[in-house]
């Protein structure tokens, strides 16, 4: 009868409470409360770089499935894999460890939506003729782990399966979904038919010796490429390392030994690194554009990838793999590309939207209203940058559609000087700027098409455009009054302009420019100086632009410390919604559009920020930072679309259905007391 009594304050109770614990909820994050996110997964909308899990390429395998292979079958011991017709299958999520030989048969993963896999390569050397080597069916998430002192490699052949094909299958590794390559072993990937590394979602690498031989692409990216901490050899047929939205290089070293292109995005940001680049044509292209098609001298991304050695043109759709196309060729001999094999134009895809976009889906774009241009740059922001091309007369070394942002590290900028190239060239007609505010830069080439830095630059830079070329093997230098050496670069092609910037100019100051054994005194009257007259064919060629440089391209003097407390411009803001570029704001100095606003207090040293899983962008120049938070996940279910395994739900989601039946079981005993004392 008590309990009768007061139940009223007793209900009032409950929901006072039930109201406080909603609001500690909804507003814990403001109270101090962390939020436990799984930053791994595909919904997490988080702007890391990279995760916890990333970067970890020494996991425990104490209890990881083990995959011995033997030839043409495996030894499985643990849950989760099985062999069938001479394929290694993983179907759920959890650690798996492989070693040993394969020799015609996959990896294919084909697990739960929601899985995590961990895959560690101890010594293996898988081939298969006819397919991807390792295959991605699915899982939210695989990180393929290099064992320490190990080698792996995997190999597929020069044609794939009619089943392959029809799954659009491109690469030696072919992922629907996200990968993360990590670790401290070695790894060779050989490419017979297209791509080395063929992603659909992003890819990320963060460790590792890893060798690419491809005869398209080496890596090939539907989404973001992240890279850090890695050395990464590559020779390709086409691009070096193309993707579809942008690229990210924060540490590690690159050498591409031959290419077509060696970056290819509507965004490539380089933190630091050590990259070096013999292309064909462009070594970096930056090939946003809202029109499509022909793109900064050669093909878009998404109609071409580019052309291989031997002139035929590659077709890199991602969105069309038919597998017509001849694949087979690789520039042997370093040789520019017959443009008279190019075929009839009217047997050529369409070349409408860039990077594989249709033209149902330009059409929707542009009835959307949304008029804004698409964003596009080249920031570099540290690093050593190499580029040497000694062969093609219409190329660039750092070629953006849109804007060139320099804020930091040393670049050097090879061309022949008897072409219509240009060392930097960015998209100065459509509103686009190039702006220096750091670092030390060498860029040399053609004067028929050399551009200087924007004049809202903060660092001096001098255009140096010659009336005789200079010899192909000669230093070219930069000296004070006093004698002291600024820059210094044994120059590894014949050049006829010099874009040269470092932070020890200064207005007003006179210096010393040597080219081989011609010099010249030239006083800087403004932040940008030019000197001599660029859009003529440059002079006779002074040395022969052919042969190997490659053992001569390193500078010979000290690249000087930057100033990492200069305001810099920063690029453009990102939509994270539609990764468009505003517009910028008029200016009378721009014609098409001023520069973005300037962050006066943002640090060179700053390293970037990415976007996230789903493509929400954040602002170029934001502080890198990296999760602590992983959940692991372990399954031996068979893979299923769509569906979650029981044993794959995390330790969170079972405390919470715990309280919650808990709760349950507690209401329905009060109500069961309660009746039976008031009976």
């Amino acid at each position: 009868m008590a309990t009768h009594k007061h139940i009223d304050k007793i209900c009032i109770v409950i929901i006072i409470c039930a109201a406080l614990i909603t609001g500690l909820f909804m507003n814990g994050e403001r109270l101090g409360i962390q939020v436990i996110a799984d930053e791994d997964a595909e919904s997490y909308t988080g702007s890391e770089l990279f995760t916890t899990n990333d970067m970890n390429g020494d996991w425990d395998t104490s209890g990881a499935t083990t995959i011995e292979l033997n030839e043409t079958t495996a030894k499985i011991s643990g849950n989760g894999a099985y062999v069938n017709d001479g394929n290694v299958y993983i179907t759920g999520g959890g650690y798996y460890v492989i070693s040993g030989t394969l020799t015609d048969g996959s990896i294919i993963v084909d697990a739960y939506s929601t899985s995590k896999v961990w895959i560690l390569l101890d010594e293996a050397d898988i081939y298969c003729s006819d397919d991807a080597a390792l295959r991605i069916e699915q899982a939210e998430k695989v990180f393929l782990t290099l064992a320490e002192g190990t080698e792996n490699s995997l190999t597929s052949g020069d044609t794939y399966s009619d089943t392959a094909l029809a799954d659009g299958t491109g690469g030696t590794i072919y992922a629907h979904d996200d990968l993360t390559i990590n670790g401290s072993g070695s790894l060779t990937i050989v490419a017979g038919y297209k791509h080395g590394i063929d992603a659909n979602d992003g890819l990320r690498i963060t460790g590792g010796t890893i060798t690419i031989t491809a005869s398209a692409d080496a890596i090939h990216v539907n989404d973001s490429f992240r890279y850090a901490n890695a050395t990464l050899t590559i020779d390709a047929g086409d691009d070096g390392i193309h993707s579809d939205t942008d690229i990210y290089i924060l540490s590690g070293t690159i050498l591409i030994h031959e290419c077509y292109e060696g970056f290819e995005a509507k965004i490539i940001e380089v933190e630091d690194g050590d990259i070096t680049i013999y292309p064909m044509d462009d070594g970096f292209n930056a090939n946003g554009s809202s029109e499509g098609g022909m793109q900064g001298g050669g093909m878009q991304g998404g109609g071409f990838g580019g052309m291989q050695g031997d002139g035929s043109v590659m077709n890199d759709s991602s969105s069309e793999e038919d597998g017509t196309s001849d694949m087979s060729g690789s520039s042997e001999n370093g040789e520019q590309p017959d443009m008279s094999e190019m075929p009839d134009m009217s047997e050529l895809p369409d070349m409408n939207g860039s990077n594989g976009q249709n033209s149902e889906d330009q059409t929707e774009a542009s009835d959307s209203g949304d008029e804004a241009e698409e964003e596009c740059y080249i920031r570099i922001a540290g690093g050593t940058i190499t580029i040497i091309n000694d062969s093609a007369q219409d190329a660039d070394g750092l070629d953006s559609n849109g804007s060139v942002y320099i804020t930091g590290g040393t670049i050097r900028i090879s061309l022949v000087a008897n072409g219509s190239n240009s060392a930097i060239d960015y998209g100065s007609e459509s509103g686009g700027i190039c702006e220096i505010s750091g670092g030390t830069v060498v860029a040399c080439g053609s004067s028929s098409m050399a551009e200087s830095f924007d004049a809202s630059s903060e660092q001096c830079s001098i255009l140096y455009n010659m009336s005789i070329s200079g010899t192909a093997g000669t230093t070219f230098a930069v000296e004070d009054m006093d004698g002291n050496i600024l820059i210094s670069y044994l120059v590894p092609c014949s050049y006829s302009s010099v874009n040269v910037s470092c932070p020890e100019l200064t207005v007003g100051e006179t210096y010393k420019i040597i080219a081989g054994d011609s010099e010249e005194e030239i006083t800087l009257d403004s932040v940008v100086t030019t000197y001599g007259t660029s859009g003529g064919m440059g002079g006779m060629m002074g040395g022969n632009p052919g042969g190997n440089m490659r053992d001569d391209a390193q500078s010979t003097g000290e690249a000087p410390s930057g100033d990492d407390d200069q305001s810099m411009r920063e690029p453009p803001s990102r939509d994270g919604e539609q990764g468009m570029r505003e517009p910028p704001s008029s200016d009378g100095n721009q014609g098409m559009g001023g520069p973005p606003s300037s962050d006066g207090d943002q640090s060179m040293g700053e390293p970037l920020s990415g976007s996230g899983e789903q493509g929400v962008n954040a602002q170029p120049g934001d502080s890198f930072e990296m999760n602590q938070n992983g959940n692991d996940t372990d399954s031996s279910e068979a893979a299923s679309d769509n569906k979650v395994s029981l044993s794959e739900l995390g330790t969170d989601t079972w405390i919470w259905l715990a309280l919650s039946v808990g709760s349950i079981a507690i209401a329905i005993l009060f109500a069961k007391l309660y009746r039976r004392k008031r009976g």
